[in-house]
């Protein structure tokens, strides 16, 4: 299994401009496939935030969501097996580093 570069603050102020989160969210599976993964979303004061996951080592992720399921217990490698991507309804996009 194949790691990824997560985005860097370089790639992310060169992402053109979303008018909604539909466009973003394409985008995004356009560009990464399957290793672009939605959470969950919620609703939060400025409209609903969707929040998805960029996979960046398939193979931490996998383990991690085995062990998270079977103990409970999420390790520091499992963290860094993704970039978390929060994309809000009116397309603007958090990538947190």
């Amino acid at each position: 299994m194949m790691k990824i570069q997560g985005i860097s603050r370089q790639e992310e102020s060169e992402l053109p401009t979303f008018n909604n989160h539909e466009e973003a969210s394409k985008y995004f599976e356009e560009r990464y496939g399957e290793k672009f993964v939605f959470e969950e979303s919620l609703n939060s004061g400025d409209g609903i935030c969707f929040f998805y996951r960029l996979i960046t080592d398939e193979e931490a992720y996998i383990k991690g969501t085995v062990d998270l399921n079977s103990t409970g217990y999420v390790g520091i490698e499992f963290k860094n097996s993704y970039q978390p991507i929060r994309i809000m309804e009116d397309g603007s996009i958090r990538i947190v580093y």
